[in-house]
């Protein structure tokens, strides 16, 4: 099934919604991005049945999702909704990444994942998103390596 960006942002919002409704001390309390990751990964999951949503995922058939950042440590999604296993754009619907504040790097990897594949990365994601957490979830779309108008 195509999904077009507006329909997917419909999703998270929903997705979104059903965090602050269910998740809601993981807010309040300060929990870790990465908590608050694998809850909003639980939910899109719920909204788009058939696809698989996975956090800090690092594999992609035999390729790895994980790269080296300046210092060297390796970086991988938030999280990613796809078909594990599956390389073609098809199975490979959404990569996001969720910081409490907006951060260049964040949006980085958004358009790194959405860009055409290259060097040894052999897939590529549909859509790109940034949420930063503390900033009204203000949300960032990214296709084919840019930010989406």
């Amino acid at each position: 099934m195509t999904m077009t960006r507006e329909s997917l942002e419909v999703v998270v919002r929903e997705a979104l919604n059903r965090l602050f409704a269910r998740d809601a001390s993981l807010l309040t309390n300060d929990a870790s991005e990465w908590a608050v990751a694998h809850r909003l990964a639980v939910h899109l999951e719920e909204l788009l049945p058939g696809w698989d949503s996975d956090c800090g995922y690092n594999r992609q058939g035999a390729a790895s999702h994980s790269k080296p950042d300046a210092d060297g440590s390796l970086v991988r999604p938030d999280i990613v909704v796809h078909h594990r296993g599956r390389l073609e754009p098809e199975h490979n619907l959404l990569v996001v990444e969720l910081k409490k504040q907006t951060s260049g790097t964040d949006q980085g990897k958004a358009r790194e994942y959405t860009r055409l594949p290259a060097g040894k990365r052999e897939f590529q994601y549909r859509h790109g998103l940034t949420i930063a957490i503390q900033q009204d979830w203000r949300m960032t779309w990214f296709a084919n390596g840019r930010k989406a108008r």
